[in-house]
């Protein structure tokens, strides 16, 4: 197996030697194995270093990367989750709740908003249980009724971003597949994707919901002006 010394790794990397000794501190960079009293280290360093250096060329911060390289997501998944919305590798998608958990969920809310809810398709009944297809969706609805918004006004808005992030969605692909020799280790488009599917889906999360929350606000001040 491939070992390299911190100066080799720096030199095949493009990182500086004093970076990766940062990389580690800030946890993002596995620490090196010892051969004697050197660090040494192997591939996987190089690989991590080279998925470092593009997802800050996309302009994600460390913070960010940690979490990417941290996420836990189920590897069956399929990576245009990551990018479109409108895709669902099976039709088994969300949660399952039982009653007493449903009740849970909505607290004293449930005689008032059930059956908006079951309007609005933010749940499903499945015999004596209860699917919630976006739980994401749901929780966010949940927060809008406890501000005054009524749940026919947010099943407005949630149709709203769907639709505005499925187009995000399928102008990023367009953009990623124009593009695609320069992608990561530059193997090409679908080996890439399916390499580091779920550090994109974490990604996206990250940067899509951040930055959604920073437009409404531009909006809204602009709106107040």
């Amino acid at each position: 197996m491939d070992r390299y010394s911190r100066l080799q790794l720096a030199e095949l990397s493009g990182v500086a030697a004093r970076t990766i000794r940062y990389y580690h501190s800030v946890g993002v960079l596995p620490r090196p194995g010892r051969a004697g009293k050197e660090a040494v280290y192997g591939p996987e360093h190089l690989e991590r270093l080279r998925a470092i250096t593009a997802m800050q060329a996309r302009g994600l911060r460390l913070d960010a990367i940690r979490e990417v390289f941290e996420a836990e997501v189920p590897g069956d998944g399929d990576w245009r989750e990551v990018f479109d919305p409108r895709y669902s590798a099976g039709a088994d998608t969300g949660t399952i709740l039982d009653d007493e958990a449903l009740t849970e969920l909505l607290g004293d809310r449930r005689p008032e908003i059930l059956d908006d809810l079951l309007a609005a398709g933010y749940l499903e009944r499945v015999g004596e249980r209860w699917r919630v297809p976006e739980p994401a969706m749901l929780t966010g609805a949940l927060i809008l009724y406890d501000v005054g918004t009524d749940i026919a006004l947010s099943g407005v808005l949630r149709k709203l971003i769907r639709t505005h992030i499925a187009a995000l969605a399928d102008e990023m692909i367009r953009v990623i597949r124009e593009a695609s020799g320069a992608e990561y280790s530059g193997e090409g488009l679908d080996l890439d994707l399916d390499r580091f599917r779920d550090r994109f889906r974490a990604a996206a999360r990250e940067v899509g919901g951040a930055t959604l929350v920073e437009e409404i606000e531009r909006a809204v001040r602009e709106l107040d002006r």
